[in-house]
């Protein structure tokens, strides 16, 4: 991969193609099933999502539900596509509110009726989010579609401090809209990451019974005892690098903390982490 990333992201595209047969027929209105309410998983880059989807994943296959992930889909196989999660007529027909988990939900998609679902949302101090995802983009990140080709190249030429300032818009804004969209609305569990990675068993429990995936205690035993939030060393080419609250001020120059602290300070205020 490291001689043909090029190469590598076109095999995989092609691969990818054979696989998400579930995902093809819910984008076409085909997956209905009758039971609980719907599970929906938001989440953002480098807050934790991989093990909490999971998690959510294990306990959606011993309570009954589908799973769906539309953003892997369109991220794998057909990323120009990607805008309709956006759009109400695809909306509609993708999305059933009863039986199915989806997830990892990586933007506040406005998906009708969202109230008869059951809705999580996890997330990070964007800040220590930045920092993480620019390593993460540089060193180890899946090259899975050109976008991720396009966005290793960019990282591998500037420096940590610069990344992170020149992203942070795109960081604002994503979380000023899960705010806007989902935070106090009804049946929507708001949870930090920061309390994922101190107090698992609680935390897990709290998205067992939010999501009614509380009829298997086997399976969240089973979860409660694999979780492992520990980092022997720090090696760049690892996925899970730092999971410390606060690490932004370990990687960064004190006047791009400052700088980053403006850029992001409504977010900040909305979410505590001032």
């Amino acid at each position: 991969m490291g001689a043909c990333p090029g190469l590598y992201v076109r095999l995989s595209r092609l691969y990818n193609r054979l696989l998400w047969k579930a995902e093809r027929q819910g984008m076409q209105g085909k997956l209905k099933p009758d039971g609980f309410p719907s599970v929906l998983f938001f989440s953002y880059y480098r807050c934790g999502s991989m093990f909490l989807s999971r998690a959510l994943r294990d306990l959606a296959g011993a309570n009954g539900f589908q799973h769906l992930d539309y953003d892997s889909y369109f991220a794998k196989v057909n990323q120009d596509e990607s805008a309709r999660l956006f759009r109400r007529d695809f909306l509609e027909k993708a999305f059933h509110p009863h039986g199915l988990y989806f997830g990892t939900l990586r933007r506040a998609y406005p998906i009708p009726d969202q109230e008869k679902y059951r809705s999580v949302v996890l997330l990070r101090d964007p800040r220590d989010c930045l920092v993480s995802h620019y390593y993460s983009i540089r060193e180890s990140h899946t090259l899975n579609n050109f976008d991720n080709l396009r966005a290793r190249k960019e990282a591998r030429v500037l420096e940590v401090d610069e990344w992170v300032l020149q992203h942070a818009e795109e960081y604002r804004r994503d979380f000023l809209d899960f705010h806007h969209r989902l935070l106090g609305k009804p049946g929507v569990l708001f949870l930090p990451y920061e309390e994922m990675v101190t107090a698992f068993p609680d935390f897990i429990r709290k998205v067992v019974e939010h999501t009614g995936m509380n009829r298997n205690e086997a399976a969240v035993d089973r979860i409660i005892a694999e979780a492992d939030f520990s980092v022997a060393g720090e090696s760049i080419l690892s996925h899970k690098r730092s999971v410390k609250p606060g690490n932004h001020r370990k990687k960064l120059k004190p006047e791009t903390v400052k700088e980053l602290n403006e850029a992001l300070a409504e977010v900040l205020e909305l979410y505590g982490y001032q």
